[in-house]
């Protein structure tokens, strides 16, 4: 099942040592960062992008598993941002990671993100079909 897959390389991903733990001060970036006083709100790290995409993807994964309806994008939603907060709760017990109430925050809206382009997908393949099923009959 391709959602239980990429919910395995997440959690792995996800307790793997970090080199450098921390993105203040990243030589890439020439020193642009400071403890959240720096260009990325809220002191997040430059994991962030990572944690929405990985979330939504995660989210739309679990939306296809679970079938149509609201019902099961609400679940696959709740699915993936539970998952999210539990690994935050894993890395919590691990020495070289910690737990960020950004980071699951971030995850959370990356889940909600990918279930509302599921829902927006949803909605117009269902336009187009009842217009081609009009033009049609």
């Amino acid at each position: 099942m391709p959602v239980t897959f990429f919910a395995a390389v997440v959690l792995v991903a996800s307790v793997l040592p970090v080199q450098g733990g921390s993105s203040v001060g990243d030589p890439i970036l020439g020193g642009l960062l400071s403890d959240g006083d720096g260009w990325i709100p809220f002191g997040l790290g430059l994991t962030a992008p990572f944690h929405f995409v990985g979330y939504a993807i995660l989210a739309v994964l679990s939306a296809r598993a679970t079938g149509g309806g609201v019902r099961s994008l609400v679940s696959a939603a709740a699915l993936a941002v539970g998952f999210g907060f539990g690994v935050e709760l894993v890395q919590s017990t691990i020495p070289w990671r910690t737990f960020a109430w950004g980071d699951a925050a971030v995850n959370a809206l990356g889940a909600g993100g990918g279930i509302a382009a599921v829902a927006v997908i949803r909605r117009v393949t269902a336009t187009r079909a009842a217009g081609a099923s009009a033009r049609d009959g």
